[in-house]
């Protein structure tokens, strides 16, 4: 009996080993499964971050093709009004010039008329008429260089202000 009470003691002891040798373990299981739980949730919110920060990345893409677009698209514009501007330019000198003969030639015109006055009226009549005409285009290329200088005028401000 007294076997039986040694056996039946060292049986509960062992018990007693394997009961805290099963609580150790299932306290280390629970604890991995809380680290795997709070890793899951951490990784879940690296993922949901990075979508977010795709997401910001392709629109920032988006906004910077679409500005580029833009700044190409002023650059072609700015390109031909510099061009437009230089082909007035172009042709006010044109025309400045032409009024510039213009105006000797309705001087020599006038200066001839006069000395032409004691000649015989036919002549002077021409000459008079040649002068009328050659005032008439003055004052045309005279309209022509202010519209053209009014032009140019305009498309100036508009230069300075692209730049």
């Amino acid at each position: 009996s007294k076997e039986l009470v040694e056996t039946k003691s060292r049986e509960a002891t062992r018990m007693n080993a394997v009961e805290d040798q099963s609580r150790n373990s299932l306290s280390k299981l629970l604890r991995a499964v809380e680290s795997s739980k709070s890793e899951a949730r951490s990784s879940s919110r690296s993922a949901q971050v990075e979508s977010r920060l795709r997401a910001t990345i392709n629109t920032l893409r988006d906004e910077r093709d679409n500005f580029q677009t833009e700044v190409s698209t002023y650059r072609r514009k700015l390109s031909l009004a510099e061009e437009e501007l230089r082909l007035t330019k172009s042709k006010l000198t044109r025309v400045v010039q032409e009024k510039h003969s213009m105006e000797r030639d309705s001087r020599a015109a006038i200066s001839l008329a006069r000395s032409l006055d004691n000649n015989n009226s036919n002549d002077m009549n021409y000459y008079k008429r040649k002068v009328g005409e050659l005032s008439d285009k003055l004052q045309a290329s005279q309209r022509k260089v202010g519209e053209l200088s009014e032009k140019l005028n305009e498309r100036s401000p508009k230069k300075k202000r692209c730049n």
